[in-house]
Formats: structure tokens, sequence, C-alpha cells
């Protein structure tokens, strides 16, 4: 028993250790970054932090193999035991309590190809050319699920005329049944200027033959937006 507890420890704290390691240089990096004034565009700081978390996590690894290779050699029985075995309840407890959290609040997915398509329609203040679009244009959604990005592809058309404005057409995938998706559109290369917009689709939304009235969007003239539901 006092074995088992000896390498309990000393595999408890390594992992501990590397975890601990592996969070701070990911966080220390994007402290970094925001302080010196580098440019975050497209997740730039967070691509470089992930690519130093493995360094943190094989310092921090080190430091938990001393640290428990000490705590072993200067502790009593007792305290090896205590700490082995307490250390195994409280991870056991946490790991349960995550799935638990998980299973909880999972967003609520749809089956694989069950998913509803949202056809949106997004009008210009302006005419554009039609073999410009892809160029030009670059639109991305959220959903306040873990804010993950939702698929989304040109629509066929991907854009029309009305008199003098061009209506650009998309499509997106909803992937879980929540509430809060935003939706937004620039022009490449002004990534830093984005359109964004809640487009106040209901949790589960149902299909809908016909598209739904014009939404101007607040803040910028000349904008509007529209959708309708797919559902297979």
């Amino acid at each position: 028993m006092h074995l088992v507890a000896k390498i309990v420890v000393f595999l408890e704290v390594a992992i501990l250790g590397a975890a601990g390691g592996a969070l701070m240089a990911f966080y220390g990096v994007i402290l970094l970054g925001m302080l010196t004034g580098s440019s975050n565009m497209n997740g730039g700081l967070a691509m470089g932090a992930a690519g130093i978390a493995p360094l943190g996590a094989v310092a921090g690894a080190l430091g938990g193999v001393w640290l428990a290779w000490k705590i072993i050699r200067e502790s009593g029985k007792r305290i090896v035991l205590g700490l082995g075995y307490g250390l195994a309840a409280v991870c056991l407890v946490a790991v349960g309590g995550w799935f638990l959290v998980q299973e909880m609040t999972d967003g609520d997915p749809y089956e694989p190809g069950k998913e509803p398509l949202v056809h949106l329609e997004w009008r210009l203040p302006d005419k554009v050319r039609h073999d410009q679009v892809d160029r030009v244009f670059r639109q991305m959604m959220r959903s306040s699920h873990m804010n993950w990005i939702l698929s989304d592809w040109w629509d066929e058309p991907r854009a029309r005329d009305e008199g003098d404005r061009t209506v650009l057409r998309m499509v997106v995938q909803i992937r879980w049944r929540v509430t809060g998706r935003t939706f937004q559109l620039w022009r490449a290369p002004d990534h830093d200027n984005r359109i964004t917009v809640d487009l106040g689709l209901p949790r589960d939304p149902k299909a809908s033959a016909d598209y739904g009235p014009w939404r101007e969007v607040e803040g910028y003239p000349g904008n509007e937006f529209r959708w309708r539901i797919e559902r297979g």
C-alpha cells in the first residue's frame, strides 16, 4: 500500500505540474503579447501561445517530479498515504464532475445530418460585381455554445442585384440547440472592421418556406439581412 501510494503521489504531482506549466506558458505568452502590443489578427497570439505550451508542460513536469521526490523522501508513511489516495479521490471527483458538467452543458447538439440550415441574405448599400464577391467579402457565424464557429458557405447564386444594390446569399449550418448566434460580415483585407449582428434565431428554429422581413443593421446604414430555415 505504501509503495502504491508513493507511485500515485509521484504521478499525480508530475501530471499536475505539467498541466500547471502548460497553462502558465500559454497565458503568459498571451499576456506578454498584449503588454508589448503584438498583433492578434486571426488569433495569432493564441496560436503562438499554443506552440509554447508544450515547453511549459515539460518544465512543469520536471518541477513536479522534483517536488514529488522531495515529498516522498521527507514525509512520513501516513502523510504519503494520505496524499496519494487523497489526491486520487479529489482527481476522480473532479473528472467525474467535469464529465457531468459536459453532459449537462453540451449545447444539446443535433444528430449528424439533421442540422438546420440558415439561408441568409444580406443586402448591401451599394452594388458589387458578382465575380468579386468571394474575393472581397468574408463571413463567420458563432454559436453561444463554447463560442464555436459554425460551418458556412456561399449559396447558389451567391449574389443577386436589387436595383442599385447587391444582395449576398450564404448558408450556415446550426450545430447546437442554443440561443444567441452572432453573424459577422467584413470586407478583406479590413479584418478588424467587422459588422456583427445577432440574427435573432430561436433555440430550435423551425423550417420556413419563405424569407422573413428585412432587418436593418444598427450602426451600419444601408445594410439589411433576412433569413429562412431549411430542415432535413
